[in-house]
């Protein structure tokens, strides 16, 4: 069964977008789930006082499956040249990243 992602935010850290779903096309594809679950605008949240953004897409073709998760850190509103950006194919593996991200944050701050 396909539902959201559990998350869970460090106190400073708030929701903008969360259409996270544990679906996983790298092991479960099909078109139709794809088309539902898969876009640019997957997961983002903010933690306002360090002015970072985190946002999650999936980029790519839906219909031959050919694409990736990305996960973005975003400083200062800089979507031009991100902090950092991580690829990955696989739905847990962009969790388990994304996840490290906000322990880190949470605990180091910028």
């Amino acid at each position: 069964m396909i539902t959201l992602q559990e998350i869970l935010l460090p106190e400073d850290c708030r929701i903008i977008n969360h259409d996270f779903y544990t679906y996983d096309p790298l092991n479960e594809f099909n078109e139709a789930d794809s088309l539902q679950y898969l876009n640019e605008d997957i997961f983002q949240c903010v933690f306002p006082a360090q002015n970072l953004i985190i946002d999650i897409g999936w980029y790519g073709n839906v219909a031959t499956n050919q694409g990736e998760f990305r996960i973005h850190v975003i400083i200062n509103e800089n979507w031009d040249f991100p902090f950092n950006v991580i690829h990955s194919k696989s739905v847990d593996e962009a969790k388990e990243v994304l996840l490290k991200i906000l322990k880190y944050y949470d605990t180091k701050g910028i």
